[in-house]
């Protein structure tokens, strides 16, 4: 009795392990969500877009530190000078008096100098802060374009999850059909060896049953690729659909008439509006002054003593040490650069009413849209209820006449007629569906919300 039993558990247990191998999971369009989330390629390149411009803010915000640098340098050459004057740089001139002569032979002495030099911008007319916040609408946009990239994901796929779902669908109705005509084929045979009908009403049935046939390699084909197009936004391969579509919901459940300012896709627009506002601002006080606190440190050798004597060692350089320091308040102005920011600025009020205009017309075409999606789906409502009843009807007649076939009432004719009428009746009952849930999931996009599709493909 012990070891009796022990074989049943193993039994048991090597059944249910087999059963749950040949089981696959159930995936729900969340689950799909959160997939394509985490591993879709576009959307990793937007969240990187995304730190990028937060890191950008960041560099901007560090211009309003004090800029600090530091040279040292060593040196060997002649020293030979001459009186006069010139411009070493753009804005910055030189003069150069007597050189006493010195009496040492030596024409060329070593060099050591070092310095560390800071430049404080402390006032720059708010340049500095609308910077600031121009690289801040710009870190906002990048996060805008990350959403509405990921909502275009999520409709992109909740189109091809009910792909799936409908293809597998089709491709049940195509199977039952290929039923429906193999039992039509096998009645005819049966009917045509008693004497009781024609023996072309079996050739009539095969081709029947040929072409269904064709017609569900014809939606097998389909199915399979519905659900190799799905792995480019979820690679997952161990699931199957629901054997059911769920049905459709009540319509004041999804009802809407109005889109919302916080929309991903007008958001987009929105913090491009922005940016180039802060950008106007940047441009309207590039006309003021830069005001910076300056300091600095030096030291600095010679191989030319206090005496004029000179040396001309390589190491020369690292005696005869001057130190000094330098404070000051400096005021830098472009006094040209007041036309090129009068025409920047004009060129920035060009660009604003650009996207203002570009802003109002998504709003608009995304509020006809949705306006005209809730009509069409309030019809396909009403198309999906009959056409629940079309192929109810259908089905009910095909019984009738299939008996009235078995009885010898009506020819082969008529019942694939009726055959072909219950086809096509089940066939835009699923087509209806699907148009009706194609329809909530370009809502959905339109809206930004997913919450309906979510609670039904759950």
């Amino acid at each position: 009795m012990k070891y009796t039993l022990q074989l049943t558990c193993l039994v048991l247990i090597a059944f249910a392990a087999q059963l749950k191998a040949q089981q696959k999971n159930t995936l729900t369009l969340k689950e799909a969500f959160a997939e394509a989330d985490r591993t879709y390629p576009g959307l990793a390149e937007r969240a990187a877009t995304v730190g990028e411009y937060q890191i950008r803010k960041k560099e901007v915000q560090s211009r309003a530190i004090p800029q600090v640098q530091l040279q040292a340098q060593n040196s060997y050459g002649t020293f030979q000078g001459s009186s006069g004057a010139f411009f070493p740089v753009p804005g910055v001139f030189n003069v150069t008096g007597n050189n006493t002569p010195i009496g040492s032979g030596v024409q060329a002495t070593g060099n050591t100098f070092g310095s560390v030099v800071m430049d404080w911008k402390v006032f720059e007319f708010g340049k500095q802060r609308k910077a600031i916040d121009a690289a801040e609408y710009q870190a906002q946009g990048a996060q805008s374009s990350y959403d509405a990239a990921q909502l275009s994901l999520h409709s992109k796929v909740s189109r091809l999850y009910l792909d799936i779902y409908y293809s597998h669908a089709n491709l049940n109705w195509a199977e039952k059909n290929v039923k429906r005509v193999n039992q039509i084929l096998d009645l005819s045979v049966s009917l045509s060896l008693a004497g009781l009908k024609p023996g072309a009403d079996t050739a009539l049935a095969s081709s029947a049953y040929s072409q269904a046939l064709a017609v569900r390699h014809e939606w097998l084909g389909k199915y399979e690729a519905s659900k190799i197009n799905f792995q480019e936004v979820v690679p997952l391969r161990d699931w199957s659909p629901q054997e059911q579509v769920p049905a459709m919901g009540d319509s004041m459940a999804i009802a809407t008439d109005s889109v919302k300012k916080d929309h991903p896709y007008l958001q987009v627009i929105d913090k491009q509006l922005q940016y180039e506002k802060a950008m106007e601002q940047v441009a309207s006080r590039k006309i003021f002054p830069s005001l910076s606190v300056l300091g600095g440190v030096s030291t600095r050798g010679s191989g030319i003593g206090k005496n004029g004597i000179a040396e001309n060692g390589l190491g020369s350089g690292y005696q005869n040490f001057a130190d000094n320091y330098l404070v000051g308040i400096g005021l830098t102005w472009n006094i040209s650069g007041a036309y090129t920011s009068s025409l920047e600025k004009k060129r920035s009020k060009k660009t604003i009413q650009g996207v203002q205009a570009k802003y109002n017309l998504q709003r608009l075409q995304m509020s006809t849209s949705l306006q005209a999606l809730s009509s069409r789906i309030t019809q396909q409502q009403q198309l999906l209820k009959e056409s629940d009843k079309a192929f109810k009807k259908a089905s009910d007649a095909y019984e009738l006449y299939l008996s009235r076939y078995e009885s010898g009432l009506i020819n082969l004719t008529e019942l694939l007629q009726i055959q072909s009428l219950l086809e096509a009746a089940e066939r835009e009952n699923i087509q209806a569906g699907q148009n009706y849930w194609n329809l909530i999931t370009a809502q959905a996009e339109i809206s930004g919300d997913f919450s309906y599709l979510l609670n039904h493909f759950n």
